[in-house]
């Protein structure tokens, strides 16, 4: 039984090693130059480059059946953030998790969050540790926004934290996506540790392809322009070189917009993008591991990831490697673009000589623009997704899409869709 897979992203690996493993013949066929998708990470001039600033949640289900955590080498993030806002810098913590007493000290005298706000906050967290996924994502849907008024939350807080931070995670500040999503990433943070593998996210595409490459299952460089249907079946593939594919069943594990175009069947629309400025410094913008949330309401600059502090293995000795992330994708030059997030990291650290020297003398290495990191998630849309299986017989979908935006989402969507196809088409 020949499965013939179509994008070797986060979803496709997944798929096609698990119907690999399963005795079945595959052959995915990837577009680009490697795998991974939006996973992947480039060596430029000896630091490593994530295809914009990703992290990965130790606590995601699907990736603790996926992959092999410890031989990622996983580095972690230290819990909580740092809030810059209104010429000062907070630290925020999880006092679950976070056992470094300056930390712990900091976010207790914090004033940008109020007594009342931290204790909703931990009460959050506990309460949803104790609850299983399928519960916290059933039942009616809303808005981030309006759940965390619901909890109680002070506009404060909201303003200050929470639209930085899930902000960056949903690419949507306005916190109008579903609150389902909230509360998912909400417990993998709290029961997890937010994390890069030292040699880059896209070790996680490396791991997940290894087995397929190694089989020789993998063709990249080769994009298909069409489906092939023979007597009302999806047969195979054509190929942008006027070659054709085929097989028993195709599995599209594209995104959404790729997806639309080979099929023609409805999938999740709109697009979501963020950019991202990279730079390199001879002396830390500031010290440890947290995140760095931009709060001051024009935000240029979103957050600020020490990568390089997290994880060495991402910067040569005598480097400081920062992520600017940026939500949305401006239309405007990489010049400008730079000099935007400049100017917004400058104005975070007026009043600090050091990290002002460090910044008029960075190295910007690369500006990541990725007009589609992810669909739009308003509430009540995730019963209404794409299935794995299809009107179009012989066809079947692997993909966020079918989910929901996320890593954990897309390896999900890998192993239903391989187990689709098994239930469909047994050997």
């Amino acid at each position: 039984m020949h499965i013939l897979i179509i994008g070797g992203g986060v979803a496709g690996l997944v798929c096609a090693r698990t119907l690999h493993r399963a005795g079945y013949q595959v052959t995915l066929i990837e577009a680009s130059d490697g795998l991974g998708g939006r996973v992947r990470s480039d060596r430029v001039e000896g630091f490593v480059l994530d295809r914009g600033f990703q992290v990965l949640f130790t606590a995601y289900p699907a990736a603790q059946r996926q992959l092999n955590l410890t031989a990622l080498d996983l580095r972690a993030f230290d819990p909580g953030a740092i809030v810059a806002w209104g010429g000062r810098r907070e630290v925020l913590t999880d006092p679950l998790r976070d056992r470094d007493p300056s930390a712990l000290i900091g976010a207790a005298l914090a004033s940008v969050v109020s007594p009342a706000d931290k204790l909703r906050t931990l009460r959050l967290a506990m309460r949803l540790r104790q609850q299983m996924i399928d519960n916290l994502l059933a039942g009616p849907d809303q808005s981030t926004l309006a759940e965390l008024k619901a909890l109680g939350f002070s506009d404060h807080m909201i303003d200050r934290f929470f639209r930085p931070f899930f902000g960056g995670i949903f690419l949507d500040r306005s916190l109008q996506t579903s609150a389902k999503c909230f509360r998912f990433n909400f417990k993998m943070m709290s029961e997890g540790q937010t994390v890069v593998p030292n040699r880059g996210m896209g070790a996680i595409a490396e791991q997940l392809g290894a087995e397929l490459v190694a089989a020789g299952r993998v063709r990249l460089n080769t994009r298909a322009t069409a489906l092939i249907t023979r007597d009302q079946h999806v047969r195979g593939v054509q190929l942008a070189d006027g070659s054709e594919l085929f097989a028993d069943a195709v599995v599209l594990a594209t995104p959404a917009p790729e997806t639309a175009r080979l099929s023609g069947l409805p999938v999740p629309e709109g697009s979501l993008g963020s950019s991202c400025v990279w730079l390199a410094t001879r002396h830390p913008l500031y010290r440890g591991k947290k995140l760095l949330l931009n709060a001051n309401d024009d935000a240029f600059v979103n957050t600020l990831a020490p990568m390089s502090a997290v994880a060495p293995g991402y910067a040569p000795a005598g480097w400081y490697l920062y992520a600017a992330a940026v939500i949305g994708v401006s239309d405007r030059d990489e010049s400008t673009i730079v000099a935007r997030a400049i100017v917004d990291l400058h104005r975070i650290f007026a009043n600090e000589a050091v990290a002002t020297t460090a910044l008029a003398n960075a190295r910007i290495l690369r500006v990541d623009r990725i007009p589609f990191a992810q669909f739009p998630q308003p509430p009540g849309i995730h019963p209404n997704l794409p299935d794995n299986r299809t009107s179009r017989p012989g066809l079947y979908l692997a993909g966020e899409l079918t989910e929901a935006s996320s890593i954990n989402a897309a390896m999900l969507s890998g192993e239903r869709c391989a187990e689709a196809i098994r239930a469909d088409l047994p050997r």
